[in-house]
């Protein structure tokens, strides 16, 4: 936590990816490099879908004891797991919130998830003045996971403080690296708080699924 910290002070954040223990709690249909954009009062569906993916062991798994634990790939571990010869990478996730971390984890149960809280207070916070850490510490999570899973809430703060074209170009960078990493990306928007061109500019380059009025089925994004 220390360590951590003392990253996010010196613009040097270090986000690792880490798996969930598994826990079903939605099914969903999402395809990785894919964009996807969730209109909602409050982060509720957004996070629902999130929790289930991170939570999620791949869907045609045929080892009900799969992924016991908290870090497959952990070299210390002499236990025997049918994981560690498979050759598919669950997903792992990395949230921002107008949440507190605490709040989230709680709320969704999530342990070893890496979670941020927009905010100038508290810990494990990122500033909503700092785009530029923000891209960063997500473009460096791309990197290092093999299926990651990125949500953002709080857009509508981050336009309020910076203004809009910032943070669409911030949007746009987010949405070119997540199909260039084969990840997934769900943006949390409350269309109410954005003008129609903002709104009408987001949408246009996302896939809708609160259109859908139903819950997505998950489809390969744990192969």
């Amino acid at each position: 936590m220390i360590e951590k910290l003392l990253n996010l002070i010196q613009g040097k954040p270090e986000v690792e990816p880490a798996t969930e223990p598994i826990s079903r709690v939605i099914n969903c249909e999402i395809v990785r490099g894919s964009n996807y954009l969730v209109k909602e009062l409050k982060v509720e569906f957004s996070m629902k879908i999130f929790a289930s993916l991170v939570k999620g062991k791949c869907q045609d798994c045929y080892h009900p004891e799969a992924f016991p634990c908290e870090s497959v790939g952990c070299e210390r571990c002499t236990l025997f797991c049918t994981c560690k010869n498979c050759n598919r990478t669950r997903a792992q996730g990395l949230c921002f919130s107008m949440r507190s971390p605490e709040e989230t984890r709680m709320m969704y149960t999530l342990q070893t998830t890496p979670v941020f809280w927009i905010s100038n207070h508290g810990t494990d916070r990122v500033s909503p003045n700092d785009l530029v850490l923000i891209a960063n510490m997500i473009d460096s999570f791309l990197k290092k996971s093999k299926n990651a899973v990125i949500l953002l809430d709080g857009v509508e703060y981050l336009i309020a403080i910076n203004g809009f074209i910032p943070v669409f170009k911030m949007l746009r960078d987010i949405q070119e690296w997540t199909i260039l990493n084969r990840a997934v990306f769900l943006l949390s928007v409350n269309p109410a708080s954005l003008e129609k061109k903002e709104m009408a500019l987001i949408e246009r380059n996302m896939e809708d699924l609160s259109l859908q009025g139903r819950f997505p089925k998950l489809a390969d994004v744990s192969t």
